[in-house]
């Protein structure tokens, strides 16, 4: 049998959890991007099918400023405000089960900005953030999961306030 040292299993643990973040990050865009359709709308009209999120509201998301809720890994969608408020924003966020579900927040501005923060603590989905604009055809996920519910707050408030921190204090690829 072969013995490894303490230090071989945690550079295998590290390695292991790094790849799995890395793949709960690509996974929660791709679903970000199934949620949310950021095809252009000449796309959309082409490929006319709803989301379940949008079948449920009748809403389609990326076209309705304000601020929404998915919870139930997007199965369930709710407009929160449309004309929304930090404190709606901040409320909102802190209200949600982060442990027990998997919720997205989407801020979605009139020019067609879609800024999301989502996820769930559980650590067999994790935490992720990505912007959008299907005008301009932009998808950027953040590259390092966000740390607490806190930071995703302060991350959607920063967007939000339009002081651009949330890009400027993270990677967003």
């Amino acid at each position: 049998m072969v013995e490894l040292s303490p230090w071989i299993i945690k550079i295998g643990l590290v390695t292991g959890v790094c790849l799995f973040g890395y793949f709960v990050v690509k996974i929660i865009a791709s679903l970000l991007a199934d949620v949310v359709t950021w095809s252009s709308q000449e796309n959309r009209e082409k490929d006319d099918q709803p989301t379940d999120a949008e079948k449920q509201t009748g809403i389609h998301i990326e076209s309705t400023p304000g601020l929404h809720l998915l919870s139930d890994y997007g199965a369930e969608h709710r407009l929160v405000d449309k004309r929304p408020s930090e404190r709606t924003i901040r409320t909102t966020i802190r209200s949600l089960d982060w442990l027990g579900g998997f919720h997205q927040v989407l801020l979605v501005t009139p020019t067609g900005d879609v800024f999301e923060v989502g996820g769930s603590l559980d650590p067999s989905d994790g935490l992720s953030s990505a912007y959008g604009n299907s005008k301009k055809g932009t998808i950027r996920v953040i590259d390092k999961p966000p740390r607490s519910v806190e930071h995703m707050e302060e991350l959607m408030i920063s967007f939000y306030r339009g002081d651009g921190q949330w890009e400027r204090l993270n990677v967003y690829d």
